[in-house]
């Protein structure tokens, strides 16, 4: 590892503000000894330091500064403007250098393990990680942008940069542009989580406390055919599971009709988004004995932060039928919680429907 990437197997809460929430999750299960796909952080410090090895940052600040947040043709202006100040950069030759090695540092070593792919090519998913992952600024920064099945050097540092261009959607700006300089510039910190890909034959949203009720004795479990952005999207219904801690034991469940999956695209770069088989569309995804394990590492998880979770996971299906968990990313469940708040304001919206509290965590969450 350089001066700008952190191996997961480095990091801690504690690091925190070198990588943001996501990364500094992912240490923390990785230390814990749960099951996390290798991957790496593009520090914070490689942003910082893009922007100040020319004007970038006071060109952006710029922008910022002028945009109009009651106007959305001043907002989109800037947006289209910021994001092409950052992708037109060259970026400092230390920074890419550093991106690239460690990239194929981690595909080399994936492939060598697995013992198949193209070791300069293994896919990967590259992820925004804001330092304030789980506050204000970062729900209404936009900046939880994530993309799937990412091959090769050129592609990570190219969403990488993508990454850092997410901190100015409309939206960002129109949070941002009223901070002092000391605010903004701390609201604008922003690392990138590097990981390999999970291939997923199921994924879905795992809460360790019920989103409907708050009661923290439930388990609550989402889960769909494929790749895990249907389900955060909201573009498929997924399957409910509800279990009791206390066993745990199955209490509850919902098979959905799934009709879309997102899987690897043909071309072996990107993801798409095809129709489930019809012969599955109705099928349980999962079995009571994946749901017993998913529930057992969902409870250590939740010991390990002390707080209800709101947990990201994959399974994949070895050749002989066996199932692997990947945990890909873990917050503290805020959504309960925010619908109190509201409750006690008066502005709650009544509902029992739990992909709809799943559809709110991708929106303001860490998706």
């Amino acid at each position: 590892m350089g001066k700008y990437t952190r191996s997961f197997h480095q990091l801690g809460a504690a690091d925190r503000p070198l990588v943001g929430g996501k990364c500094a999750s992912l240490g923390e299960l990785v230390r814990a000894g749960l099951p996390v796909p290798d991957g790496f952080a593009v520090t914070v410090d490689a942003y910082e330091d893009a922007r100040d090895d020319s004007d970038l940052r006071e060109r952006l600040k710029y922008l910022v500064r002028g945009a109009d947040p009651d106007s959305p043709q001043s907002l989109q202006a800037a947006h289209e403007r910021a994001t092409a100040l950052i992708l037109e950069r060259d970026l400092p030759a230390a920074v890419e250098e550093d991106i690239r090695a460690t990239y194929l540092e981690l595909s080399r070593e994936a492939a060598r393990r697995r013992g198949t792919g193209d070791p300069d090519r293994t896919p990967v998913a590259v992820r925004s990680s804001s330092v304030d992952e789980d506050g204000d600024a970062a729900s209404f920064a936009g900046q939880q942008e994530t993309y799937l099945w990412v091959v090769g050097g050129d592609a990570v540092v190219a969403k990488v940069r993508e990454c850092w261009a997410s901190l100015y959607t409309p939206q960002a700006i129109a949070y941002r542009c009223g901070m002092s300089d000391t605010d903004g510039n701390e609201a604008s910190r922003i690392s990138v989580a590097v990981q390999l890909m999970a291939n997923a034959d199921v994924a879905g949203v795992t809460f360790t406390v019920s989103p409907r009720t708050g009661d923290r004795s439930v388990i609550a479990v989402n889960a769909s055919w494929g790749l895990g952005q249907a389900v955060v999207s909201g573009e498929v219904t997924p399957d409910e599971y509800w279990l009791t801690k206390v066993g745990p034991s199955v209490t509850e469940s919902r098979i959905a009709t799934k009709l879309h999956e997102y899987v690897p695209a043909p071309n072996g770069t990107g993801v798409t988004l095809r129709d489930v088989a019809e012969s599955r569309r109705e099928v349980a995804c999962l079995t009571e004995s994946e749901l017993m394990q998913l529930a057992q590492i969902a409870l250590r998880v939740e010991r390990h932060y002390g707080c209800p979770q709101d947990i990201e996971w994959a399974l994949e299906h070895d050749a002989d039928g066996t199932c692997r968990v990947m945990l890909l990313q873990s917050r503290p469940e805020t959504n309960w919680r925010r619908r109190k708040r509201e409750k006690g304001r008066g502005t709650t919206k009544a509902t029992t429907d739990l992909l709809g509290f799943i559809a709110s965590a991708a929106k303001g969450g860490t998706r």
